[in-house]
């Protein structure tokens, strides 16, 4: 009697722990619509030295982001997911002006936010917020 009330509680044990791993529903690699709140506002890198400066502005479902001397960027359709520790890749379909014509593309984004300042794709100046350029204050 004992051998069989040890093995139905091991095999009940077991299958609690199947069943309860079964039943998990966080999924890290899961798109949301829009971008996420952290990221949100005006963002602005300048440099004094060679006089260069750039912006991304980020609202809930749409972003802008201009550089001097480059066309400015519209992103529109955002999904964005979460890479872990402040680290987001967003997808968009963004176009650029070129003359008088809009070209579009699909494309991903990745922003990480570190310290209250963002990074974009790795490779630019760390962003802060901020007033876009010529804006009136």
């Amino acid at each position: 009697m004992y051998k069989s009330l040890k093995l139905s509680g091991g095999l009940l044990a077991g299958l609690t722990v199947g069943i309860a791993s079964l039943s998990t529903t966080a999924d890290a690699a899961t798109w949301h619509k829009g971008t996420p709140k952290v990221l949100r506002g005006n963002w602005i890198y300048h440099r004094k030295q060679v006089s260069q400066w750039g912006y991304f502005h980020i609202s809930s479902n749409k972003m802008l982001s201009d550089d001097q001397g480059m066309p400015g960027l519209t992103y529109k359709h955002l999904k964005y997911k979460s890479l872990g520790h402040e680290k987001y890749k967003i997808r968009s379909y963004s176009g650029r002006s070129k003359g008088t014509m809009v070209k579009w593309a699909w494309g991903t984004t990745i922003f990480v936010k570190r310290h209250g300042k963002i990074k974009v794709n790795g490779y630019t100046p760390w962003y802060h917020r901020g007033w876009q350029p010529g804006e009136l204050i």
